[in-house]
């Protein structure tokens, strides 16, 4: 949303415990969309999913293997897989999340100006970069605020992540337009004013377990 001066309100969730998968999708909505509790909810359905088709074939080795390996979908400390969150933005906003290492998805890497949105994962992370009213903003739970990027910035983001091993994902289909403060449905200091920045968190005290990536 916009300020009455202009400026331009970001919703920004910031870390907590390993919860950057629901942070990272509420981020590239920009509203609270899923509770870790409805993102649990379909790992648990793929996990099911996946466990009847280990099973087809009866109670093998590997599908024995399988289902002591426990939940691929999500991890004991919250932590949730690409799937799980591919399908959230499926099911409730008909998005679409598309590996760019896929050769029919690398002009998103090539010309990433051209879209709306984009998710990053390396070691449990997850953050997003989205274009709001025609400015792209990186939104990572492990910051204190957004980060405005240039288109030139955009370009160069992408590149360091790709070569730092990054996987990036681009969001197809129409995000839907950031949600307005609204404290009945998120604590109010969820919303960002552009022109006022959050003062210095000490969240980073409080959770020792959450390793920040490197900004790019």
């Amino acid at each position: 949303s916009v300020n009455t001066h202009g400026m331009v309100v970001l919703y920004h969730e910031r870390q907590e415990a390993a919860l950057c998968g629901q942070h990272c999708l509420n981020n590239l909505l920009q509203g609270p969309y899923f509770s870790s509790a409805q993102l649990s909810s379909i790992a648990l359905e793929l996990d099911a999913a996946e466990r009847q088709l280990m099973l087809a074939e009866g109670m093998t080795p590997e599908a024995e293997q399988f289902i002591r390996a426990g939940s691929n979908n999500v991890a004991d400390d919250g932590n949730f897989s690409v799937q799980v969150l591919a399908q959230a933005l499926k099911r409730g906003h008909g998005l679409s999340l598309e590996d760019t290492r896929n050769s029919a998805y690398r002009d998103a890497v090539a010309r990433p100006e051209k879209e709306q949105g984009f998710i990053l994962n390396r070691h449990s992370h997850w953050y997003c970069l989205r274009k709001v009213h025609g400015d792209w903003w990186r939104l990572n739970s492990t910051e204190d605020n957004p980060e405005k990027l240039s288109e030139f910035t955009l370009g160069a983001t992408i590149a360091n992540l790709i070569a730092d091993s990054w996987h990036i994902f681009v969001v197809r289909g129409t995000l839907p337009p950031p949600i307005s403060r609204d404290a009945s449905i998120a604590p109010y200091e969820n919303w960002v004013d552009t022109s006022k920045p959050r003062a210095s968190s000490i969240a980073d005290f409080a959770q020792p377990n959450v390793a920040k990536e490197p900004k790019f």
